[in-house]
């Protein structure tokens, strides 16, 4: 008998906060093993990928600037890749990784993990224990890499124009993309000039729901820090096309029989 994914008792939403993280010694897309006890003492950011996930290369730019920004309480970074080794060190090459890559064999280091997604990152103390939950996409890797090596003025405002060129490109009308660029955009100027987080709420207007730094209007989602409509997936922190489902973690176009 084949028992639904809801009765599994298979951890599938990322280890709790407290819990020992588990160890590895895993080889290296460079060649040398590298183990999470080689870090002992110092935190960790632990973040699976896959060298055929789209938010994951998106995410590759962040994770480089954040390590060149590092300072001596800045944590690590480790990449625990999936696939195959060759493809993973071609990724690692053209994205200027100077950080461990290393590959698991299928979901198994996942699995201890408890989920199964890509991208996803834990927050490891120097006592060797999870310190957050589990960031799952693009935007809570990227707001977590943000918390713990906080960029300048200059890489704040090139990623808002980043993001901003995105949300215009989108297949959205053309006034909530301008809106949403907007918040974007005030959001930052906020940041810049030091106004707390909470300053973004009043931009929300009534029956609206707070979306990272958006506002989500009725009949949209928020999928991750982004506002989707409500008739479309949310794919691992990624808004899928109207013709797409979510397969394995990827925004895929629906097969019909």
């Amino acid at each position: 008998m084949i028992r639904p994914l809801t009765e599994s008792r298979i951890e599938r939403r990322g280890i709790k906060p407290g819990t020992m993280a588990p160890d590895f010694t895993l080889p290296s897309v460079t060649g040398p093993v590298v183990s999470l006890r080689q870090y002992q003492g110092q935190r960790v950011v632990l973040v699976f990928t896959d060298p055929h996930c789209g938010p994951c290369n998106q995410l590759g730019p962040y994770l480089v600037r954040a390590y060149h920004r590092r300072t001596a309480k800045s944590p690590a970074i480790i990449i625990i890749a999936r696939g195959d080794p060759v493809e993973n060190r071609k990724k690692a090459e053209e994205q200027g990784f100077e950080f461990p890559v290393v590959v698991q064999h299928r979901w198994k280091l996942s699995r201890e993990y408890g989920i199964f997604k890509t991208p996803v990152a834990f927050l490891i103390g120097d006592d060797g224990r999870i310190l957050r939950p589990v960031a799952v996409g693009l935007n809570q890797i990227r707001n977590l890499l943000y918390e713990e090596s906080p960029p300048g003025i200059r890489e704040r405002l090139t990623a808002t124009a980043d993001a901003i060129s995105h949300i215009l490109s989108r297949p959205i009308p053309r006034r909530e993309a301008i809106r949403t660029a907007g918040l974007m955009l005030a959001s930052t100027a906020f940041g810049v000039i030091g106004m707390p987080k909470a300053a973004r709420a009043f931009t929300c207007a009534p029956g609206e729901t707070p979306c990272g730094v958006d506002c989500c209007e009725e009949g949209w989602q928020c999928c991750a820090g982004e506002c989707c409509p409500s008739q479309v997936m949310c794919c691992n922190g990624s808004c899928c096309a109207p013709s797409e489902v979510c397969i394995d973690g990827k925004c895929q176009q629906q097969v019909l029989p």
